[in-house]
């Protein structure tokens, strides 16, 4: 039981950080980078972890609501079947 207890420790941390990270790559002016990373992790937790997928899906509301900075490049590549 210790070693779930443990996982599930490491999941919450890790998500924490990865919020953390999301929304300073969104308000650096990468929003949609940010959104397309917060997707991806979603889809990994939501099965197995679902309160930390939905910590991760109120990152997607927020970085919709950014807008994309004046002059900043293009996020990332275009998702496809190649590049998902």
């Amino acid at each position: 039981m210790a070693d779930q207890a443990d996982d599930r420790d490491v999941v919450e941390e890790t998500t924490r950080i990865l919020v953390k990270a999301l929304r300073s790559l969104g308000q650096a002016g990468f929003p949609d980078a940010a959104s397309r990373l917060a997707a991806k992790a979603w889809w990994v937790l939501d099965a197995q972890h679902p309160r930390q997928a939905e910590h991760v899906n109120g990152v997607l509301h927020f970085l919709a609501r950014l807008p994309v900075e004046d002059g900043a490049p293009a996020t990332s590549a275009p998702v496809t079947e190649e590049n998902p």
